[in-house]
């Protein structure tokens, strides 16, 4: 399958859906790569940095990878997309003391 998209393409899409799915978790950016899989299929690697999870929806933040899929396929890409969520109210901020 051919990527029909570049990452810059990709990641105007991302940033539209996710600062759009879920405002109170106040989007703060993404990172978009293309990569290849452990079975050499290429594939679309996502990290989302919010500021919070939202307390209401807690879910929302997994749940925005259907959106973006669609999102991404209406514009004709059909990479697979692996989202990583990074909170940064969910930051350790200092090291375990053992």
């Amino acid at each position: 399958m051919e990527a029909s998209m570049t990452d810059k393409e990709i990641q105007e899409v991302v940033f539209s859906v996710l600062k759009s799915r879920v405002p109170e978790a106040e989007f703060q950016g993404a990172d978009v790569r293309s990569d290849i899989d452990f079975d050499g299929e290429s594939i679309i690697r996502v990290t989302a940095r919010y500021e919070r999870r939202p307390a209401e929806r807690r879910e929302a933040l997994i749940g925005a990878i259907h959106d973006l899929r669609d999102a991404l396929i209406a514009k004709g890409e059909e990479r697979f997309v692996f989202l990583t969520n990074q909170v940064a109210s969910e930051r350790q901020s200092e090291p375990d003391l053992d």
